[in-house]
């Protein structure tokens, strides 16, 4: 597994420091005058040096580069044993705008992406079967989500993890095979790239990042560097299953095993002024999920043929469930000075129906309510999730 690139190239270096106090050299060879984003590069390897180092093991070479090919050879990177060939499509040429909010950092995080690859997919790789993306691909884009957040703020997750389900959604309504589970997926960039990035980040959030890591760590021990018989998903899964407390059990089987989705949404959201000028805010979240089969056929009803199903006269149609006894983040947002949204409450509360109503009392003035509102679920509707808290119309009119 090896690359051959020759050309006349100017070469940027930069290092890494190891705990032990070891250095990496850090090495960008470009096209003379394709330096744009050769810092943003820089920063996103060093950067997943540092998690890979930190969560799962230490960096196995004494080296890193990064070399530029031409777009008209593709636009893609990939990572060979601590070389990187790397398109000028995707990094070297791209115009990042650091003031558009729902802006991605490419050249950081694509980077990012490539050296956890020197952890998964080459200090661990899996054998030749469905699932082996899960170990590889997957894996890399969990780690530069996390880099990602590390250095832009949970607040610009939104938009990263909003790509990733769109994506997701995207290329399953173009499916035109079988959807697979991310645990059987047949090397399908969807399924192991979009989905597989939302699933191990939302573990990460349910678990407990460290908790996570601490469990892929332990498989990765069992793996690293092993010859054939290689390992598999299955090994994978069973390693963070056991990290897993019963009260998730759900999520090993829905975000693994099956293709599960969600429609959540906020159905009404109002607040009022109190008597001692703190804010009351009473809102109506939508919960549901259902299975999908191969063919995208949904499943509502469970092995037993349990199922909720929610009747309303101002629903245009019932909404139906499998059971539900799921954690899912609810929050309360405000505006502040710059015009951005602060959280004054974020929590996960228990569903265990289709229909809550909940009721808060907060210091500062609503502006919205949401039912995971930072899309780490796999939702076919994410943008319902927010609405605007509506000023109950009595306080509207003693306040007028």
């Amino acid at each position: 597994f090896y690359s051959f690139i020759s050309a006349e190239f100017a070469v940027q270096e930069d290092y890494w420091i190891r705990e032990n106090g070891d250095t990496v050299a850090i090495e960008v060879y470009h096209h003379p005058g394709h330096d744009f984003n050769i810092n943003r590069m820089i920063q996103g390897i060093k950067k997943a040096l540092d998690y890979g180092s930190q969560a799962f093991s230490p960096y196995q070479h004494r080296q890193v580069r990064i070399i530029e090919f031409p777009r008209t050879s593709g636009g893609f990177a990939q990572s060979f044993a601590n070389t990187i060939p790397y398109s000028e499509s995707v990094g070297f040429i791209a115009a990042v705008d650091d003031e558009d909010q729902y802006g991605v950092d490419y050249p950081f995080s694509i980077s990012a992406h490539e050296v956890a690859h020197q952890w998964w997919a080459h200090q661990v790789i899996g054998a030749n079967v469905k699932g082996a993306t899960l170990m590889s691909e997957s894996m890399s884009e969990y780690v530069s989500l996390k880099v990602l957040e590390k250095e832009y703020g949970e607040d610009k997750m939104r938009t990263f993890l909003k790509n990733a389900l769109d994506s997701y959604l995207s290329g399953r309504a173009f499916e035109s095979i079988n959807e697979k589970p991310l645990m059987f997926n047949e090397n399908q960039q969807y399924i192991h790239y979009n989905k597989g990035s939302l699933v191990l980040y939302a573990l990460s959030d349910y678990l407990g990042e460290e908790t996570l890591n601490k469990a892929i760590q332990r498989y990765l021990n069992k793996v690293a560097y092993q010859e054939a018989p290689y390992t598999i998903a299955e090994e994978f899964v069973n390693e963070i299953a056991l990290a897993t407390p019963d009260s998730l059990n759900y999520l090993i089987d829905d975000l693994f095993r099956t293709i599960t989705l969600y429609d959540n949404r906020v159905d009404e959201a109002e607040w009022w002024i109190n008597p001692d000028s703190t804010y009351e805010v009473e809102f109506t979240l939508l919960a549901a999920k259902y299975q999908s089969d191969e063919k995208g056929k949904r499943i509502y009803k469970n092995a037993t043929g349990d199922s909720l199903l929610l009747e309303k006269e101002e629903l245009r149609r019932p909404i139906q469930s499998l059971p539900l006894r799921d954690y899912i983040d609810v929050g309360i947002f405000t505006k502040n000075a710059q015009g951005e949204d602060s959280v004054i409450y974020l929590q996960k509360h228990r569903f265990d129906q289709i229909e809550t109503t909940l009721r808060f009392t907060v210091d500062v003035e609503p502006s919205e309510v949401g039912i995971d509102p930072y899309n780490k679920l796999i939702d076919t509707q994410s943008m319902d999730n927010r609405r605007e808290v509506l000023l109950r119309k009595e306080t509207a009119e003693i306040l007028e």
